[in-house]
């Protein structure tokens, strides 16, 4: 690859200034969902098969950041080379398949879902097979994908080829961030989207274009 170095110097703002949050949305999210304790735990109460779904899509992201790969029929490669790399412990074809049934089927292809018990408890059965399917435990699932993404962050850090990457990736598929509904209908309220401090305090979901995360 081939490393601009205005393009680059876009890319260390982007990831010095913004990537952190990312995360936190990311996993933040998934947390929030299923109510995940500090040891592992999941409430009952929450919303625990919007967990797993939510955390195969945000695979899909960060295998996106990771690839620079954009097109939806690259679903395969994003899979593939984020979770050999930084999940070399799952099978990369099954959590593909996984995702894949979740999302289409509501059905959980190769996988027993379950969330009873801290992580200390399912230590020895998270991943374990059974008659079912392999077990994968919610709060085990989450810490790997907290795990990989801050290994992926701490190379993200050091390397040329992959901060364009994830800016490329950035640019082209925006994540799921705060934003004001009424923002939406008012260019002059987005021209004003051009400190962090703005963005956060944004209660509601939505996406906001990449020139808004650039500080004026």
């Amino acid at each position: 690859m081939t490393i601009d170095k205005d393009e680059l110097l876009l890319a260390d703002a982007f990831i010095a200034e913004h990537f952190s949050r990312i995360i936190s949305w990311a996993v933040g999210d998934v947390k929030k969902c299923c109510r995940m304790s500090q040891d592992g735990t999941c409430d009952n109460g929450g919303a625990l098969v919007g967990a797993f779904i939510l955390l195969c899509c945000a695979l899909d992201y960060f295998g996106g950041l990771y690839t620079g790969l954009t097109k939806a029929s690259e679903t395969k490669n994003r899979y593939n080379s984020f979770i050999r790399k930084y999940m070399s412990r799952y099978d990369w074809e099954k959590l593909y398949d996984l995702r894949w049934s979740l999302l289409h089927y509501y059905s959980p292809h190769h996988f027993v879902l379950y969330h009873e018990n801290s992580l200390e408890t399912n230590k020895n059965l998270h991943l374990s097979n059974s008659e079912k399917g392999i077990l994968l435990h919610l709060g085990w699932f989450i810490k790997d994908f907290e795990d990989a993404v801050n290994k992926y962050w701490e190379e993200l850090k050091m390397d040329p080829e992959l901060k364009i990457k994830a800016w490329r990736y950035y640019k082209q598929q925006l994540p799921i961030m705060p934003l004001k509904v009424e923002q939406v209908f008012s260019q002059s309220a987005m021209s004003a989207m051009a400190t962090i401090t703005s963005i956060q305090s944004f209660p509601a979901s939505g996406t906001a274009a990449p020139e808004h995360w650039i500080k004026k």
